[in-house]
Protein backbone atom coordinates (compact mmCIF):
# COMPACT_ATOMS: atom_id res chain seq x y z
CA UNK A 1 0.00 0.00 0.00
CA UNK A 2 3.13 2.17 1.51
CA UNK A 3 4.25 2.12 -2.54
CA UNK A 4 1.18 2.66 -4.46
CA UNK A 5 0.41 5.81 -2.80
CA UNK A 6 4.40 6.58 -2.94
CA UNK A 7 4.58 6.69 -6.61
CA UNK A 8 1.81 8.96 -7.76
CA UNK A 9 2.77 11.17 -4.98
CA UNK A 10 6.47 11.67 -6.09
CA UNK A 11 5.36 12.29 -9.82
CA UNK A 12 3.24 15.05 -8.60
CA UNK A 13 6.59 16.30 -6.58
CA UNK A 14 8.75 16.19 -9.70
CA UNK A 15 5.89 17.92 -11.75
CA UNK A 16 5.28 20.62 -9.22
CA UNK A 17 8.93 20.94 -8.63
CA UNK A 18 9.80 21.27 -12.09
CA UNK A 19 6.89 23.84 -12.69
CA UNK A 20 7.91 26.09 -9.71
CA UNK A 21 11.49 26.30 -10.99
CA UNK A 22 9.95 27.35 -14.33
CA UNK A 23 8.19 30.08 -12.94
CA UNK A 24 11.65 31.07 -11.19
CA UNK A 25 13.67 31.19 -14.68
CA UNK A 26 11.26 31.46 -17.29
CA UNK A 27 12.40 35.19 -17.70
CA UNK A 28 16.50 33.61 -18.44
CA UNK A 29 17.21 34.07 -22.17
CA UNK A 30 19.86 31.26 -22.29
CA UNK A 31 18.06 27.75 -23.38
CA UNK A 32 18.58 24.94 -20.90
CA UNK A 33 19.19 21.48 -21.36
CA UNK A 34 19.56 18.95 -18.76
CA UNK A 35 22.44 16.89 -19.04
CA UNK A 36 23.24 13.62 -19.76
CA UNK A 37 24.46 11.83 -16.59
CA UNK A 38 28.65 11.81 -16.99
CA UNK A 39 30.02 8.15 -17.47
CA UNK A 40 32.80 6.78 -15.05
CA UNK A 41 35.52 4.18 -16.62
CA UNK A 42 34.78 0.52 -15.45
CA UNK A 43 36.96 -1.01 -13.66
CA UNK A 44 38.41 -4.44 -12.97
CA UNK A 45 36.09 -5.57 -10.42
CA UNK A 46 32.62 -4.11 -11.13
CA UNK A 47 31.04 -2.92 -14.78
CA UNK A 48 30.80 -0.02 -16.06
CA UNK A 49 28.30 1.39 -13.95
CA UNK A 50 27.60 5.60 -13.82
CA UNK A 51 27.97 5.51 -9.88
CA UNK A 52 28.07 9.45 -10.48
CA UNK A 53 24.55 9.33 -10.30
CA UNK A 54 23.49 6.02 -9.47
CA UNK A 55 20.77 6.95 -6.66
CA UNK A 56 21.70 3.08 -5.05
CA UNK A 57 25.06 4.26 -4.52
CA UNK A 58 24.01 7.27 -2.42
CA UNK A 59 21.28 5.90 -1.12
CA UNK A 60 23.52 2.60 0.11
CA UNK A 61 26.27 5.48 1.22
CA UNK A 62 24.20 7.15 3.25
CA UNK A 63 22.17 4.40 5.35
CA UNK A 64 25.82 3.05 6.11
CA UNK A 65 27.21 6.60 7.01
CA UNK A 66 23.90 7.07 9.48
CA UNK A 67 24.44 3.17 11.29
CA UNK A 68 28.30 4.30 11.66
CA UNK A 69 28.92 0.98 9.40
CA UNK A 70 32.23 0.01 8.38
CA UNK A 71 31.55 -1.52 5.14
CA UNK A 72 31.63 0.25 1.78
CA UNK A 73 28.75 1.43 -0.26
CA UNK A 74 30.70 1.45 -3.45
CA UNK A 75 31.98 -2.53 -3.08
CA UNK A 76 28.71 -3.47 -1.85
CA UNK A 77 26.70 -1.88 -5.08
CA UNK A 78 29.39 -2.80 -7.49
CA UNK A 79 29.80 -6.51 -6.65
CA UNK A 80 25.81 -7.05 -6.17
CA UNK A 81 26.00 -5.15 -10.33
CA UNK A 82 28.66 -7.35 -10.99
CA UNK A 83 26.70 -10.76 -10.16
CA UNK A 84 23.53 -9.29 -11.06
CA UNK A 85 21.79 -8.98 -7.63
CA UNK A 86 20.08 -6.35 -5.83
CA UNK A 87 22.46 -4.53 -3.71
CA UNK A 88 19.86 -3.51 -1.35
CA UNK A 89 19.24 -7.44 -0.15
CA UNK A 90 23.02 -7.60 0.18
CA UNK A 91 22.84 -4.60 2.50
CA UNK A 92 20.01 -6.37 4.53
CA UNK A 93 21.86 -9.34 4.74
CA UNK A 94 24.78 -7.34 6.38
CA UNK A 95 22.55 -6.11 8.52
CA UNK A 96 20.76 -9.26 10.16
CA UNK A 97 23.89 -11.33 9.99
CA UNK A 98 26.46 -8.82 11.42
CA UNK A 99 24.88 -5.20 12.37
CA UNK A 100 25.83 -3.62 9.22
CA UNK A 101 29.20 -4.91 9.48
CA UNK A 102 29.97 -4.47 13.05
CA UNK A 103 29.89 -7.79 14.43
CA UNK A 104 31.79 -9.39 11.79
CA UNK A 105 32.71 -13.17 12.07
CA UNK A 106 36.20 -13.62 10.42
CA UNK A 107 35.77 -10.72 8.21
CA UNK A 108 32.03 -12.12 6.76
CA UNK A 109 29.48 -9.48 7.57
CA UNK A 110 27.20 -11.53 5.43
CA UNK A 111 27.35 -14.87 7.86
CA UNK A 112 28.03 -16.89 4.32
CA UNK A 113 28.24 -20.18 5.15
CA UNK A 114 27.39 -20.02 8.60
CA UNK A 115 30.60 -18.15 9.65
CA UNK A 116 32.42 -20.76 8.47
CA UNK A 117 34.53 -19.17 6.16
CA UNK A 118 37.40 -16.71 6.53
CA UNK A 119 37.62 -13.94 4.32
CA UNK A 120 40.32 -10.92 4.25
CA UNK A 121 38.49 -8.16 2.41
CA UNK A 122 34.66 -6.79 2.42
CA UNK A 123 35.01 -7.16 -1.68
CA UNK A 124 36.01 -11.07 -1.23
CA UNK A 125 33.22 -11.82 0.78
CA UNK A 126 30.57 -9.78 -0.57
CA UNK A 127 31.74 -11.41 -3.94
CA UNK A 128 31.19 -14.84 -2.44
CA UNK A 129 27.84 -14.11 -1.49
CA UNK A 130 26.53 -12.39 -4.20
CA UNK A 131 27.76 -15.12 -6.55
CA UNK A 132 26.59 -17.75 -4.16
CA UNK A 133 22.47 -16.37 -4.51
CA UNK A 134 22.74 -15.79 -8.02
CA UNK A 135 24.46 -18.95 -9.11
CA UNK A 136 24.20 -21.77 -6.47
CA UNK A 137 21.49 -24.38 -7.57
CA UNK A 138 19.93 -24.02 -3.86
CA UNK A 139 18.86 -20.58 -4.42
CA UNK A 140 17.22 -21.79 -7.87
CA UNK A 141 13.53 -20.19 -6.29
CA UNK A 142 15.14 -16.84 -5.47
CA UNK A 143 17.59 -16.53 -8.40
CA UNK A 144 13.61 -16.88 -10.42
CA UNK A 145 11.35 -15.28 -8.31
CA UNK A 146 13.74 -12.43 -6.68
CA UNK A 147 11.51 -12.72 -3.30
CA UNK A 148 13.14 -12.47 0.05
CA UNK A 149 11.23 -14.83 1.31
CA UNK A 150 12.60 -17.24 -1.22
CA UNK A 151 15.97 -16.37 -0.26
CA UNK A 152 15.76 -16.59 3.38
CA UNK A 153 14.41 -19.88 3.67
CA UNK A 154 17.49 -20.98 1.88
CA UNK A 155 20.05 -18.43 3.88
CA UNK A 156 18.77 -18.81 6.98
CA UNK A 157 16.74 -22.08 7.38
CA UNK A 158 14.06 -22.49 10.28
CA UNK A 159 16.04 -26.25 10.58
CA UNK A 160 19.53 -25.17 11.48
CA UNK A 161 17.69 -23.31 14.26
CA UNK A 162 17.16 -19.76 12.45
CA UNK A 163 14.67 -17.28 13.30
CA UNK A 164 13.88 -17.38 9.41
CA UNK A 165 11.03 -15.18 9.77
CA UNK A 166 13.05 -12.38 12.06
CA UNK A 167 15.77 -12.60 9.03
CA UNK A 168 13.20 -12.38 5.63
CA UNK A 169 11.36 -9.23 7.87
CA UNK A 170 14.77 -7.43 8.38
CA UNK A 171 16.12 -7.91 4.84
CA UNK A 172 12.68 -6.67 3.31
CA UNK A 173 12.52 -3.61 5.88
CA UNK A 174 16.29 -2.76 4.87
CA UNK A 175 15.33 -3.15 1.17
CA UNK A 176 12.16 -0.36 1.46
CA UNK A 177 14.21 1.64 3.47
CA UNK A 178 16.83 1.86 0.77
CA UNK A 179 14.47 2.31 -1.99
CA UNK A 180 12.64 5.10 -0.24
CA UNK A 181 16.00 6.60 0.35
CA UNK A 182 16.76 6.25 -3.26
CA UNK A 183 13.46 7.80 -4.17
CA UNK A 184 13.90 10.46 -2.31
CA UNK A 185 17.52 11.68 -3.00
CA UNK A 186 16.47 11.21 -6.89
CA UNK A 187 13.58 13.59 -7.13
CA UNK A 188 15.66 16.99 -7.63
CA UNK A 189 17.37 15.66 -10.41
CA UNK A 190 14.35 13.69 -11.89
CA UNK A 191 12.15 17.51 -11.76
CA UNK A 192 14.96 18.84 -14.17
CA UNK A 193 13.92 15.72 -16.57
CA UNK A 194 9.83 16.85 -17.09
CA UNK A 195 8.62 17.53 -20.93
CA UNK A 196 7.40 20.63 -19.32
CA UNK A 197 8.41 23.68 -21.70
CA UNK A 198 11.45 21.56 -23.29
CA UNK A 199 12.19 22.07 -27.17
CA UNK A 200 12.37 18.67 -29.35
CA UNK A 201 15.92 18.38 -28.82
CA UNK A 202 15.63 18.67 -25.03
CA UNK A 203 13.07 16.26 -25.02
CA UNK A 204 15.40 13.87 -26.69
CA UNK A 205 18.17 14.42 -24.18
CA UNK A 206 15.55 14.03 -21.31
CA UNK A 207 14.83 10.78 -22.45
CA UNK A 208 18.52 9.72 -22.92
CA UNK A 209 19.40 11.14 -19.60
CA UNK A 210 16.29 9.09 -17.84
CA UNK A 211 17.28 5.87 -19.93
CA UNK A 212 20.58 6.05 -17.98
CA UNK A 213 19.15 6.31 -15.06
CA UNK A 214 16.84 3.79 -15.40
CA UNK A 215 19.77 1.31 -15.86
CA UNK A 216 20.86 2.14 -12.50
CA UNK A 217 17.77 2.50 -10.73
CA UNK A 218 15.43 0.32 -8.69
CA UNK A 219 12.13 -0.36 -6.67
CA UNK A 220 10.02 2.86 -6.67
CA UNK A 221 12.65 5.51 -8.36
CA UNK A 222 12.68 3.12 -11.23
CA UNK A 223 8.88 3.03 -11.77
CA UNK A 224 8.50 7.04 -11.60
CA UNK A 225 11.43 7.36 -14.47
CA UNK A 226 9.80 4.98 -16.28
CA UNK A 227 6.58 7.27 -16.09
CA UNK A 228 8.61 10.13 -17.20
CA UNK A 229 10.59 8.21 -19.87
CA UNK A 230 6.75 8.05 -21.36
CA UNK A 231 5.75 11.45 -21.23
CA UNK A 232 8.86 12.54 -22.79
CA UNK A 233 8.36 10.71 -25.80
CA UNK A 234 5.12 11.38 -26.14
CA UNK A 235 5.44 14.90 -25.71
CA UNK A 236 8.30 14.27 -28.87
CA UNK A 237 5.86 12.73 -30.71
CA UNK A 238 3.67 15.53 -30.45
CA UNK A 239 5.83 18.29 -30.80
CA UNK A 240 7.20 16.41 -34.01
CA UNK A 241 4.30 16.17 -35.05
CA UNK A 242 3.32 19.84 -34.71
CA UNK A 243 6.12 20.89 -36.93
Amino acid sequence: MRKILLIPLAVVAIFLGNMFSGILFEKQESELISPIPEQTPATSSAPAVNYVKDFRLKAVTELLRDVDSPLQSEVMVGCADKNQVDPYVLVGISRIESTFGKRACEGNPFGWSSCRIRFTTLEESCQAVASGISNLSYYEKYQSSGNVQDLGEVYCPPSSGCNTKHWIDTVISTKDELQERELVLSIEELATLTPSRKSPKELEVNTLALRSHSETSSGITKEVIEILIKANEKALAKAEHDL
